[in-house]
């Protein structure tokens, strides 16, 4: 499993789908964020590129942050990380190549349903310390990071679990020779 797309960090597949929703529209920040910039963790992400898209990123994790309204989760917020509904399927501005969904409808596509499984190369890599190593294995729980972004309990700015919606489950761990892990979904 690799990728044929131009910008290789900026991909997931849906390997088996239970639903697709496009029922909230996609926030400013949903367009706008620097996946790049920003805490230490984010910097630290070598998951991420200079050339990594702005906005929500396929992989990333979508959460309800108001009326109708749906945008990137953020694990390390009270108010939004324990409101996830699904992982994005498409990066919010697109690639080369690819639908622009996002930016067209002014919605974000999300994938959600347990018994979804999903391949995707976009996820923490360090700790909120933006330093120390994240280490997945197989039947990890996961979450969304501070960032938005997949991670197991130690990746979490707060206490594990305080909080955090149960996103998915780690069938397929990431190595550095296979970058791509597949989990199945649990919202």
């Amino acid at each position: 499993m690799g990728s044929n797309l131009p910008v290789p960090n900026a991909h997931c597949d849906v390997l088996y789908r239970q639903t697709y929703n496009t029922y909230c529209g996609i926030t400013t920040a949903g367009l706008t964020q620097d996946n790049r910039v920003g805490n230490v963790q984010k910097v630290g992400n070598t998951r991420l590129t200079a050339k990594t898209n702005k906005g929500i990123l396929a992989g990333s994790v979508v959460a309800v942050v108001g009326s109708a309204l749906a945008g990137p989760c953020a694990g390390d917020s009270t108010t939004v990380f324990d409101k996830a509904v699904g992982i994005a399927v498409n990066d919010a501005l697109g690639n080369p190549y690819e639908s622009s969904s996002a930016v067209a409808s002014q919605k974000v596509v999300y994938a959600h349903g347990t018994g979804t499984v999903i391949s995707t190369d976009i996820y923490e890599t360090k700790q909120t310390d933006g330093t120390t190593p994240i280490v997945y294995a197989a039947g990890d729980k996961l979450y969304a990071s501070q960032n938005g972004l997949l991670t197991n309990a130690s990746g979490l700015a707060n206490a594990p679990g305080a909080m955090a919606t149960l996103v998915g489950i780690l069938l397929k761990v990431p190595t550095s020779t296979e970058p791509y892990m597949a989990f199945q979904l649990k919202i």
